[in-house]
């Protein structure tokens, strides 16, 4: 319940100009979001240059028409994760929408959409 002496009335009405300036300042980040995404999407699909690279993909069975910068970046990403590196693991596993990500107090907490566990209880039945 509210302690009534902390509230103030009307602390927090905004004028026509002040709503006004928030909706405009909301648009121009939304827009200015959009063309870095756009942006992103652009580069990543983008062709490999470095015929080293292009070695290193198809040496995994990539075809050539696949060789995007995307794909080298998800490639390099699977073979930190496949190192042992935690980071990527979760990224890679993001990603691939095998981790639920769920925020809490600004800490974001990964939560296995598969449960290991109760599948280990099972197996043995």
């Amino acid at each position: 319940m509210a302690n009534e002496q902390n509230l103030v009335p009307q602390a927090h009405t905004l004028t026509v100009e002040e709503q006004s300036k928030g909706g405009v300042a909301s648009g121009k980040a939304r827009r200015a979001k959009k063309t870095l995404r756009e942006i992103g999407d652009m580069l990543g699909g983008l062709d490999i240059k470095s015929e080293h690279n292009k070695a290193i993909l198809r040496k995994a069975g990539v075809c050539d028409e696949d060789m995007v910068e995307d794909v080298l970046m998800m490639f390099q990403l699977k073979t930190k994760a496949g190192n042992g590196d935690l980071k990527a693991m979760e990224l890679l596993a993001k990603i691939r929408g095998q981790l639920a990500v769920e925020v809490k107090a600004e800490v974001q907490e990964f939560k296995p959409l598969i449960d290991l566990t109760e599948r280990k209880k099972n197996v043995g039945k």
